[in-house]
């Protein structure tokens, strides 16, 4: 069995967890397929609409699809989710891509 197969089926089986479509969606970025990222990104989301992760890797999905308001705004809701969570790495990730990549400075 493929990694992605591994990951659809996971997917399938915990249908209530947005850990699963949030990894399917951090492998299919990672092969380019920027889409189908997109929609198992949505599907954790859906999930867990409080699942900070997934907010960072939906800005850097917009920022490679050239939607700089689209990636701006899931960065900043994540950014906010990561602190009323006390994720204080990515937190970090979140404020540094806010301030270096995107020219905002939200420290």
């Amino acid at each position: 069995m493929s990694r992605e197969e591994e990951l659809r089926t996971r997917v399938e089986l915990y249908p209530e967890d947005p850990f699963w479509p949030h990894t399917l969606g951090v492998y299919l970025l990672g092969q380019g397929r920027l889409a189908e990222a997109e929609t198992a990104f949505l599907e954790a989301l859906r999930r867990d609409p409080k699942y900070h992760a997934t907010f960072y890797q939906l800005g850097l999905l917009y920022e490679q699809l050239g939607k700089e308001a689209e990636a701006i705004r899931y960065l900043r809701e994540g950014e906010h989710l990561a602190e009323d969570a006390r994720d204080l790495k990515l937190l970090h990730d979140f404020r540094r891509k806010l301030q270096l990549y995107l020219g905002l400075d939200e420290t």
